[in-house]
């Protein structure tokens, strides 16, 4: 409205506040003429009533909605900023809350927020609008009036009152805690602008037309334009029972409804490899590893149908071997990667010489060590093979001669060369 002489702006504002008054009289039923319904009678029991109007991002009686604690106005640029989600997170276009005395003043709330061109009218009350001044009241005094008793909504209270139904933390401010002065009481509220940002999060996600086509196009394999959005392990907060609009009209806007996000502690995966340093040997822990265990089970199962000894056979087998090399690639990798260099040389680590250098081949880095031991490659490779020999008959799989064992060795011998270089070489795979 800057295009617009202020004559003609309080025109403007005596017409949208005349169509409200009269909207109101409409809804209730009543004949036109009825006094309480004439213009200048109606804006002032309205600013009269306005006292008993508190606009409150935080209000008591979510709480408990008999409280009579006073409600806070904190709109978030006014807060400190924080690195988690908060009231301060919702930026300048937050949903607002009010508390009301009592249930007959709550139609201030819906006067105050009638927008004229796209802005409240409490903005304007506010911004200490002239033209608005002029049409609340036929004077500049009575004008200066509305316009304090309206602005008071926002205004916190002078000496913010508590009372029994609210949470209340005592806290030691002085010196002394025996007395009784050096505390405050601090009355922890609900953020109701904050829950009802969440609450139509989580109906939107749920219930809107872009949510809906999103899942189905999920559901058929689609790509679609919309995000699939899920809030999980959620519960409904009923507030004020059967008359939520007693609590606040943001609380009535969501028929008493609230949502609680899960504060479940986190389900801890554990380690992503098992702790090797107090066992005897690494082995056990490779040959219980879950790929490793199928992967037995079902050569297992492929062996004691006794295969005959063709092409097919050895192509089945090969791709056994090759599963059985790659889950060992991968526990080293795991291992090697979980663990920090040089941690076999802990003095709790009872694994032997041979192990440390598969697993950890900074254990061995320096000459002497790596020539005490020799060919440990070799020594490595027998005793993984002589474990999977030892799994295979637990599976009923019995009678592997030399041969077969020669055979296992030869396969995680090249496969512990492959993923491992030899002392010799030194180095890190």
């Amino acid at each position: 409205m800057n295009t617009y002489s202020q004559s003609e702006r309080t025109a403007i504002f005596r017409a949208a506040i005349k169509k409200f008054i009269e909207a109101r009289r409409e809804a209730k039923k009543l004949p036109e003429g009825d006094p309480r319904y004439a213009y200048q009678a109606w804006i002032e029991k309205a600013a009269e009533d306005a006292q008993a109007i508190q606009f409150a991002t935080h209000v008591a009686r979510i709480t408990h909605s008999s409280s009579q604690c006073d409600s806070f106005y904190a709109p978030p640029d006014t807060l400190p900023h924080c690195d988690v989600v908060a009231r301060n997170a919702m930026g300048a276009d937050f949903p607002e809350d009010a508390s009301a005395k009592n249930a007959s003043a709550l139609y201030v709330i819906a006067f105050l927020n009638l927008r004229v061109d796209g802005k409240r009218l409490l903005d304007y009350v506010l911004a200490n609008d002239p033209a608005l001044r002029e049409a609340l009241a036929p004077s500049s005094a009575a004008g200066d009036e509305m316009m304090m008793r309206f602005s008071s909504v926002v205004s916190p209270p002078k000496s913010p009152r508590v009372d029994a139904l609210i949470k209340q933390v005592f806290w030691l401010q002085g010196d002394d805690p025996a007395e009784d002065q050096d505390f405050i009481v601090i009355a922890p509220l609900a953020c109701s602008s904050l829950m009802h940002e969440l609450y139509t999060s989580v109906q939107s996600a749920n219930f809107s037309e872009e949510s809906k086509e999103a899942r189905k196009a999920r559901r058929e394999g689609r790509p679609s334009e919309h995000s699939c959005i899920s809030y999980r392990d959620v519960i409904e907060w009923h507030v004020g029972g059967a008359n939520p609009q007693n609590v606040s009209p943001l609380n009535s806007a969501r028929r008493g409804v609230s949502y609680l996000l899960s504060s479940l502690p986190p389900k801890w995966a554990g380690r992503s490899v098992p702790d090797l340093r107090r066992r005897d040997s690494a082995i056990p822990a490779f040959i219980k590893h879950r790929r490793t265990y199928y992967i037995i089970k079902e050569l297992a199962e492929f062996l004691k149908t006794n295969p005959p000894p063709t092409v097919e056979t050895r192509k089945q087998r090969a791709v056994f071997e090759g599963d059985l090399c790659q889950a060992l690639a991968e526990f080293t990798e795991s291992v090697r990667s979980y663990e920090k260099p040089g941690w076999t040389e802990a003095a709790d680590c009872r694994l032997p010489m041979e192990e440390k250098a598969w697993l950890d081949p900074m254990a061995c880095a320096n000459a002497s060590e790596a020539g005490r031991l020799g060919q440990w490659e070799d020594a490595v490779s027998a005793r993984i093979a002589n474990a999977l020999s030892a799994a295979l008959q637990q599976y009923g799989v019995l009678g592997l001669g030399d041969t077969e064992f020669a055979h296992w060795c030869r396969i995680l011998l090249r496969e512990s060369s492959w993923q491992i270089p030899s002392l010799a070489s030194g180095g890190m795979a």
